[in-house]
């Protein structure tokens, strides 16, 4: 298991600063983020808990590396290897033991025997694997989606490791799931090659949520690189622009690790067009970019809705980015960054559109100010 340096050729930076960056470009990243977590399982192994797992984990890695890999890339490890080496560092309760989940996932996905004692719990997972209910390892598998070319698990945690504040669904019911994803991949494989082919490299479990009263909702976890957590959608459309919409987040997770955009310690908030709360810098930048990605799947969508929907995020990301740009809140890299993503969106802000999508979009961009302003303040 080797960790080295990750290197983006400025091109490829430029290209992913526009919203894009090709699969190529998102292996990089992908890449990256598997070095971070295995970063991350060697300082967590110098406790004597999880020494065995470690030495599990190597013994794998010399015989099958292919195993080892497919586990650390799996969101949940990334998830828990963060969580427990900050508590270590911290001083606080941790559970490095439970790096034998880890290093047995990988031993039974190479074949290679595990002598392992593991934490007494009763549940627990086998990361990329499936779900352990009681002694021994048998498990039950985690249910797959098989799309054109690549595989999507559906991962309901049962391992924990999710925020509180993060629902998960109780129970998946996959037939309805697998439609769903099919239905959504086929849309963005057809009219969205480029978008699809970035997800299909970035994402690999989908976590279902609970149904919505306010409609969709998904999230993306900085620490569980690869999962998007999705609550069901009303139609394939509507899903195909949740998936891009998240991906995009999860690429500037991992462009994030490796350059610092946003200055350290700033306490600036900021309107963003898409909350109904303050957002800091960061969070900020994320919400532009995912909405770069959300304007540019609606411009290539045919018929009024969408033109409308196209209408309404590219002006809104623009805002924000120029707001971004005129703060200080952006590291020099961030700058670069920014300046690039705003360029994509000045150039679509200039393209015309029928009048009346110009004016339903902004009709709606008003009334989100409006209440905005009620609950906060007056924009700054």
């Amino acid at each position: 298991m080797t960790v080295g340096p990750f290197r983006v050729s400025a091109a490829d930076f430029t290209a992913l600063a526009r919203g894009g960056g090709g699969p190529s470009a998102v292996r990089t990243l992908r890449l990256a983020r598997r070095s971070r977590t295995l970063l991350l399982i060697r300082s967590i192994a110098a406790d004597p808990a999880a020494r065995d797992a470690f030495a599990l984990l190597c013994e794998v890695a010399r015989v099958a590396p292919e195993a080892v890999d497919r586990v650390l890339d799996h969101p949940s490890v990334g998830a828990w290897a963060t969580r427990t080496a900050l508590a270590v560092r911290r001083g606080e309760a941790a559970r490095p033991a439970e790096l034998a989940f880890t290093a047995a996932a990988a031993a039974v996905r190479a074949g290679v025997p595990v002598d392992l004692e593991f934490p007494p719990v009763e549940v627990f997972s086998l990361p990329s694997l499936g779900v352990v209910v009681g002694p021994g390892l048998a498990y039950e598998p985690l249910p797959e989606v098989e799309l054109d070319g690549f595989t999507l698990q559906v991962d309901l945690w049962a391992g924990g490791g999710v925020p509180d504040e993060l629902p998960v669904a109780s129970e998946v019911d996959v037939p309805r799931w697998r439609d769903a994803l099919r239905a959504a991949w086929d849309l963005l494989a057809r009219d969205h090659p480029g978008p699809a082919a970035e997800f299909a490299e970035v994402v690999t479990v989908v976590t279902p949520m609970p149904s919505s009263p306010s409609g969709t909702s998904s999230a993306t976890l900085a620490d569980a690189f690869g999962c998007v957590f999705l609550s069901p959608t009303p139609d394939a459309e509507t899903l195909a622009v949740t998936l891009v919409h998240e991906a995009q987040h999860s690429k500037l997770v991992a462009v994030m690790d490796l350059f610092a955009l946003v200055r350290p310690g700033g306490d600036a908030v900021f309107y963003a067009p898409w909350r109904e709360d303050p957002r800091p810098a960061a969070g900020l930048l994320h919400g532009t970019y995912a909405h770069l990605g959300v304007a540019g799947f609606w411009r290539s969508r045919p018929g009024p809705a969408a033109r409308v929907e196209y209408a309404r995020w590219r002006s809104a990301a623009l805002v924000t980015a120029e707001a971004l740009l005129a703060s200080d809140e952006l590291t020099p890299t961030g700058v670069r960054f920014v300046r690039e993503l705003a360029a994509v969106l000045r150039a679509w802000c200039a393209e015309p559109l029928p009048p009346a999508a110009e004016a339903a979009a902004a009709t709606e961009a008003a009334a989100h100010r409006s209440r905005w302003q009620a609950a906060h303040g007056p924009l700054t």
